[in-house]
């Protein structure tokens, strides 16, 4: 190979094509032959980085058009590890506390957990931090992220159906150890509780967040009187979501800044107003306020989550992180999340051109009110969002 490119440098310099060398080598140049191909090397290297240079200009939209095949495989592939993971961890734990049979758990309980939280949690959101930061999740962050998401979809009962005491919760929060639970359902709850602590380096630092989504999560519980204005039902909607999402982020290792922070708390209300969107039938159903079972058009919903997308954005292209793992991170919360949401808002403004241009969620069937992001027709609409808003 080595004499091929030599005996090719020769023939550069042979008098045959001593006119070809000389109309491409500037002047000032040795035509050795050393100095004939440290030029070609510079030219074609030049080359490339200009057509790098060029390839970076290509329009947005039709970058993401390009790079969404890949990044949906990319997605399905980490929640088929993550249901992976769920079967050889989760589920016998799952399986012996159904044993149990004390009632306190149900199959939608195990249903949050396997297919809802415990599997989104790390599959997308964990994901997408790994890519910020541009390196793999480790079997102990994915562990700890999976014990989250469990949390989450077991922590949601505490103040909506089980209506524990506050001064209980917190003290469950705060001293885990102390506790070993009354029936089944917060005997797992302190199980996945205190594996979570074991799998972070900064134990403390969880309980922290944790306890600040108790926090918002306390405030909240105000949804259900009526009477709050729209500042403060946006207010309470961006204080969960972010809190959650600060929180999700504590089982990973890398440490994070303040410009990392703020973005995460803008998304995070943004992910929150999110679930809204697709909860609107229930909330509606439990006698909730959020923006949208209060809302009397569907167009000013879509300005606002439009404008703390991009604030969000916006928030990460300002992080110490490189450009390309930034772009990855959006990428993978706009095809997973924020592009599905638009498609419901969609069928909600359908509805409400039905309804004399007035959005009433409570004359609207349950058919009307939940979108199915399942059919065909939806994922591409979907699709077709993210190439248009993804940053």
């Amino acid at each position: 190979m080595i004499c091929s490119r030599i005996s090719f440098v020769k023939l550069c310099a042979t008098p045959l094509c001593c006119l070809v060398v000389q109309k491409i080598i500037p002047r000032g140049y040795s035509k050795s032959y050393l100095d004939v191909l440290r030029y070609f090397i510079h030219y074609f290297c030049l080359k490339r980085y200009r057509l790098r240079l060029q390839l970076m200009k290509i329009p947005r939209r039709i970058r993401n058009a390009f790079y969404s095949p890949g990044l949906i495989y990319s997605v399905m592939r980490n929640i088929k590890e993550q249901k992976q993971f769920i079967r050889e961890t989760i589920t016998p734990q799952l399986k012996a506390a159904g044993k149990e049979a004390d009632g306190s758990m149900d199959d939608r309980d195990f249903k949050k957990i396997t297919g809802y939280y415990g599997l989104a949690v790390p599959a997308v959101l964990g994901r997408a931090f790994c890519a910020l930061r541009g390196r793999p999740m480790t079997y102990l962050e994915r562990n700890a992220s999976t014990c989250q998401g469990v949390i989450t979809g077991l922590g949601d009962d505490f103040f909506d159906k089980r209506m524990v005491s506050n001064e209980a919760l917190r003290m469950m929060i705060d001293q885990p150890q102390l506790f070993d639970g009354g029936d089944a359902y917060e005997k797992l709850s302190l199980q996945y509780l205190k594996t979570a602590l074991s799998s972070v380096p900064d134990p403390k630092k969880m309980q922290e967040q944790l306890g600040k989504v108790y926090q918002a999560q306390v405030r909240s519980r105000s949804q259900s009187v009526p009477g709050l204005s729209y500042e403060e039902i946006l207010d309470i909607t961006i204080q969960k979501g972010a809190e959650s999402l600060l929180f999700y982020r504590t089982a990973f290792s890398n440490p994070m800044d303040i410009r990392e922070e703020k973005a995460l708390y803008c998304l995070g209300g943004l992910m929150q107003l999110s679930n809204d969107i697709f909860d609107v039938y229930e909330d509606q159903q439990q006698g909730i306020n959020t923006l949208l079972t209060t809302a009397k058009n569907i167009g000013p919903i879509r300005t606002l989550f439009l404008s703390l997308m991009q604030m969000g954005y916006q928030a990460a292209k300002r992080t110490r992180y490189p450009r390309r793992n930034v772009k990855h991170f959006i990428d993978i919360i706009s095809i997973a999340i924020f592009s599905r949401c638009l498609v419901c808002l969609d069928q909600l403004e359908s509805k409400e051109k039905q309804s004399n241009n007035v959005f009433a969620p409570d004359r609207y069937k349950r058919k009307d009110l939940v979108c199915d992001m399942d059919t065909v027709m939806n994922k591409w609409r979907s699709v077709r969002y993210h190439i248009k808003y993804a940053g």
